[in-house]
């Protein structure tokens, strides 16, 4: 089972893909979000893990053993993309083999 991460994942179309990734019944899914996830009802397969982005030690944790991290976040939420660079850099210290950057919001 592949396991994946997705940053932004409570975005409009996150959810697209989490829906079409949920179909196939083959992945578990970790949806990465700074909101708080004390009230968030997870349907089947999924959980939530809220997080920093500007931890990037924290974020590290969070990714290990995580094979493909999706990424959603805003870009016109982060100028500088501070958030999506700590991201990819956590990615990598973990370990992640796959990443799929936000830059189809330019």
């Amino acid at each position: 089972m592949v396991k994946i991460a997705i940053a932004g994942g409570s975005g409009q179309v996150a959810r697209e893909i989490i829906n079409a990734i949920r179909a196939r019944e083959r992945h578990s899914i970790v949806i990465l979000t700074r909101s708080d996830t004390s009230t968030t009802v997870g349907s089947s397969g999924i959980k939530w893990k809220q997080v920093d982005y500007e931890d990037k030690t924290a974020l590290r944790d969070t990714l290990r053993g995580i094979d493909t991290v999706l990424s959603f976040i805003q870009l016109l939420s982060d100028p500088g993309q501070k958030a999506q660079k700590n991201l990819i850099d956590a990615a990598i210290a973990a370990g992640v083999r796959r990443f799929s950057p936000s830059e189809y919001g330019r």
